[in-house]
Order: C-alpha cells, then structure tokens, then sequence
C-alpha cells in the first residue's frame, strides 16, 4: 500500500501521513473531516441509547465477537486503558493486554516494529500507548507491509492500529471524546460552532490540548484562549496551524483574566513526567496560583459554559468543585463519553457503524 521505505516513511511529517492512513488506522487529530466528526457523534449516541436494553447490549456484543484486540499501554493509563476495554467489550471483542514493557521482548532488544508484528498475528486490533511520538507511525508502517489482512465488508484492510496517546503530540481519541463532550454540552446552542474555547495549564507538553487545536480546524468561527505560564504555552508548531487556517487566538496571563468569555475551560495538569529531572520523593509540580480554577471562577463562568478536564487532576481545580453539584462541571461526564466516542470509533474501523445506527433507527430509540 506504499511503496516507501521504513525510514523515509519515519520522515515524513503527520500532514504527510495523513493521507496514507485512508480510514484504516487512528494515529492523528488531523484525520478527522467535520463530517466524521458528526459521524462518529451521532454513532456514539445511538451506542449508549441501544444499549440501554438487554436485548441491545446483546446486539452490540454480537457486532465484534470474532475479533480480539490487543491493549498494549507501556506508559501509566487508569481512563484510555479501562474505557477501551470497557468499548471492546461492549462490542463483543476478546481482549489481550501488554501493560509492561519490562515484561515484552522490547526489554530483550526487540523492536517495537518486529512486536507490533508479533502482536498482528494473534489480533486484529492494537490500541496503543507509547512514549515516543512517532510509535504509532512505526505500527502503522509494519501493518500497510505486514501480509495479513482484515476482510471488512469485502475490502481488504491493513489491521488497524489505533494510538491511546503518542509522546507529547497527539492523543487523538481523547479530543474525539471531547468533540462529543462539547457538542453534547452546546446541543441546544448550535454545537461547538462560534463558541470561545480556553485551554489552561501545561499546554506545551499536553498532548490532548495539542490534537483539540487541530480538531478546531473543522468548526465556524471558532476562537482559543491559551492560557498557562510562560514555560508551559503552546509551542509555535500549534500556533503556525492556527495561523495558516485563521482560527483566532489570544493568550491570557491568569483564568480570572479571561473565563467571562470562555464557554468551555479546558483544565490540565503540569505534565511533569516529561521533565528530564524527575522527583523522586513522590511529590509533583504543583500548579501555579494564577492557574487554578476555583469555586470563584467558576462563578464568573457564563451561565452556558462547560468545564472540563482530560484528567487525571491534581491541584489545578478546587476540590470542592468536584461536588458542588453545578451541571457546567463535565469531566466526570466527560470521562464516561470516552468510553461511548471510543465504542463508535472501533464500529467505524471494522465498519459496522451504519449497523449501530440502523438498529437505533429500527427500533425506535
């Protein structure tokens, strides 16, 4: 399916890339047209509405019953890793894990290629989470040459690699599951088009804030408040994206400064497993005071807006927040939308998305 070699396909940029990975893999946030994202909403919701009865959860799980998937997470994941299996499940998929990398041939010399061709031999899925940028990239090329194929509704396809989280780059099912989650926050106000979006924290090394940049590109008139310390803003390769697509940004030195025209907040935590000196005492980089929302905020927030976090958290959001019992704090629905986004994104891969919304249609749901 491409006649490059191993080490110029490494070279080329994710805009490059993208085009090779025609429907057949999930790796970037760039991949994703307005019109998929609508898709795979619209699946999601038929998803979670079907298996409200027995007899839909039967129906779901007999979707992918003759098909298992590999969970191979060598980097710490609670949320990506549970709600995955919890999504395979649901469709009825036999599920495999590789959670330790100390305990896989990589820690023997292996590489990840050779396991990531070991791994497609027993499964016709890997959902992957990697510290290295480019993992998912090296997957994919080892599937397009692998010889074993998927036969999916008469079509030949390479097997799919979804990436749970790439490096500092991407982590593209994480901004399709907050896609859901704004859309489903603004149904009655037009959906994400012409709100004001504020992304706060570690927005440098935040992969989930970096792949719901790109995902802006598919909505109108649209508009980001970045706001973090100065060590911690987004890097100029988000920014040059923005740019060249004339999505409007500014950047805002405290949350108090800008969260009155903000109709989502957009919270993450100092991503400081990436610093080159670690703690080793336990202990974290704790946010700084001008970054933490608090119950304050949250009043000054528009009586519409939505809070979020990609979690996990830390001290960057007042704990009370977490049971004051206000419908604008969405992470915790948030959280559970992964698992129904993620439930509509494995449908669409093995192409029985258009099952899940005839059935809802059928029976009336």
């Amino acid at each position: 399916m491409t006649d490059f070699s191993y080490d110029d396909f490494m070279q080329l940029s994710e805009h490059e890339l993208v085009p090779h990975l025609n429907d057949f893999s999930v790796l970037f946030a760039q991949q994703f047209s307005r019109e998929k994202l609508n898709h795979l909403c619209k699946v999601a919701d038929a998803a979670r509405y079907i298996r409200r009865t027995s007899a839909g959860a039967d129906f779901l799980a007999g979707l992918l019953k003759h098909y298992s998937v590999l969970n191979f997470f060598v980097q710490p994941s609670s949320r990506t890793f549970l709600s995955f299996c919890t999504a395979e499940s649901m469709l009825g998929m036999r599920r495999l894990s590789v959670r330790d990398i100390n305990i896989s041939s990589i820690a023997k010399g292996e590489s990840l290629s050779d396991s990531i061709h070991t791994f497609i031999s027993y499964v016709d899925l890997v959902v992957m989470r990697h510290p290295d940028d480019y993992s998912g990239v090296d997957a994919f090329w080892t599937t397009l040459k692998s010889h074993r194929r998927l036969t999916l509704k008469g079509e030949k396809c390479p097997i799919p690699i979804i990436s749970g989280g790439s490096g500092k780059k991407q982590h593209p099912t994480q901004s399709l599951l907050d896609i859901y989650t704004l859309e489903r926050a603004f149904k009655d106000m037009g959906g994400i088009d012409g709100k004001t979006i504020m992304l706060v924290g570690d927005l440098k090394r935040g992969r989930t804030v970096r792949s719901l940049s790109y995902m802006m590109k598919e909505y109108k008139d649209v508009s980001l408040i970045f706001c973090a310390p100065e060590e911690y803003q987004m890097e100029k390769d988000i920014l040059n994206f923005l740019d060249d697509n004339g999505i409007p940004y500014k950047f805002a030195n405290s949350i108090d400064e800008a969260v009155a025209e903000a109709d989502a907040v957009y919270m993450t935590r100092i991503q400081d497993e990436w610093d080159s000196e670690k703690k080793t005492d336990g202990s974290h980089t704790a946010a700084k005071e001008d970054f933490i929302f608090t119950m304050e905020n949250l009043k000054q927030m528009k009586e519409h807006a939505a809070l979020l976090h990609p979690l996990p958290k830390r001290d960057e959001i007042e704990k009370e927040i977490d049971y004051c019992d206000d419908e604008r704090v969405y992470y915790w629905r948030q959280e559970r939308n992964g698992m129904w986004m993620r439930v509509a994104l494995i449908a669409w891969l093995f192409k029985v998305d258009e099952e899940i919304l005839n059935y809802k249609l059928h029976n009336r749901l």
